[in-house]
C-alpha cells in the first residue's frame, strides 16, 4: 500500500457494507506504513504518526470488543476514516513539496504550497527549526489534526445525522482515546526519548494537550466549531479560529508573553539537548 492510496478495508469482497471494526482497522495499517516511512527517514513526524496509530487501534479494539457500545459503530467509522484522510491528504501534500525541494527543507509556511492546510504548514515550519523536541511535534500535530481536521471531518460526515445526533457515540470516542493516552504517551517516550517525561517545565504544562483531559476538551471544542462552521453566519470566523488555532499554540510555547518567562525558555532550549532515540526500520509498535 503506497502513500497515496486511499483507505482500504483489507479483504473487502465489495458484497455488503464492512464491519466498523475493519474499516478503522484499515486506517491503522495505512498508518503503520506512513510510520515505518517516517521512521526509516528520522522524519520529525514520526512521533505524532506513533501516537496517531496507537489511538487509531485502541478504538479499533473498542469497536471489535463492543465496549463501549456505540449506538452506531459505523459512523464511528467513517468519523475515523474521515478524519484519517485529511491527515494522509495534508502528509502527502507536504511529502510531493519536499521531493522537489530536498536537500533543503522548507523553514517557513509561506515555502509550502497552499494546497497544504495552514495548520500542518505553521506545524511542519516548526518542527523543522533547530533543537524542536519530540513533545513539541506530537503536541502541533495534535493540536492541527484535531482543531483542524476533525471539526471538518465530522462536516464531511453531516448526511449521517439523521434520525439523531451522534452526540453520544462522539463522548463514548473521547472516552476510549482519553483513557489510552497515557500509556500511548509512556510508548512514545520510549520510543523516541526517554527524557520525554521530565520537560513539564521546559513547556510550562502545556503538554496537558496530551492527556485524558486534554483530549476531551481539544475534541470537544472540535464538536462546537463543526457546528460554527455549519451556521452560514457564523462559519467565516469558524473557518478562520480553526486556521489560526495551531499558530497560535505554537506562538504560545514558543515566544510566551511573558518576557522573563520567553528569555527562561530560551535559555533551557540551549541547556537541553533535542536528542531523540530512533528505532531501527520496521520496529513494530
Amino acid at each position: 500500500m503506497t502513500g497515496t492510496d486511499p483507505v482500504r478495508v483489507r479483504g473487502a469482497d465489495g458484497v455488503g457494507a464492512d464491519p466498523a471494526q475493519a474499516k478503522v482497522t484499515a486506517v491503522a495499517d495505512r498508518l503503520e506504513s506512513y510510520l515505518y516511512r517516517y521512521d526509516a527517514e528520522r522524519d520529525h513526524r514520526a512521533p505524532f504518526a506513533y501516537v496517531y496509530l496507537r489511538l487509531t487501534r485502541t478504538l479499533a479494539a473498542a469497536l471489535a470488543e463492543g465496549q463501549p457500545a456505540f449506538n452506531d459503530p459505523d459512523w464511528v467509522a467513517d468519523l475515523s476514516v474521515a478524519l484519517a484522510e485529511r491527515y494522509f491528504s495534508a502528509m502527502d501534500g507536504l511529502e510531493s513539496c519536499l521531493a522537489t525541494a530536498r536537500p533543503h527543507r522548507p523553514a517557513h509556511p509561506g515555502d509550502l504550497p497552499h494546497s497544504v492546510p495552514q495548520p500542518w504548514r505553521d506545524v511542519y515550519a516548526a518542527s523543522s527549526t533547530p533543537r524542536s523536541y519530540v513533545l513539541e511535534d506530537v503536541l502541533f500535530s495534535m493540536m492541527a489534526h484535531m482543531s483542524y481536521d476533525l471539526p471538518l471531518a465530522l462536516l464531511d460526515l453531516r448526511g449521517r445525522q439523521h434520525g439523531g445526533s451522534r452526540i453520544a457515540d462522539f463522548h463514548r470516542m473521547n472516552d476510549v482515546l482519553a483513557a489510552s493516552i497515557d500509556a500511548v504517551q509512556s510508548g512514545l517516550a520510549t520510543r523516541y526519548w526517554r527524557a520525554l517525561a521530565g520537560l513539564d517545565h521546559l513547556f510550562t504544562q502545556q503538554d496537558e494537550l496530551l492527556s485524558n483531559y486534554g483530549i476531551r476538551v481539544v475534541r470537544g471544542m472540535a464538536w462546537y466549531n463543526a457546528d460554527r462552521l455549519k451556521d452560514p453566519l457564523g462559519s467565516a470566523d469558524a473557518q478562520g479560529s480553526i486556521e489560526r488555532s495551531t499558530a497560535g499554540l505554537i506562538a504560545q510555547i514558543r515566544a510566551p508573553g511573558d518576557p522573563k518567562l520567553r528569555v527562561a525558555l530560551r535559555v533551557a532550549r540551549w541547556l537541553i539537548p533535542a536528542r531523540r532515540t530512533w528505532p531501527p526500520p520496521g520496529t513494530a509498535v
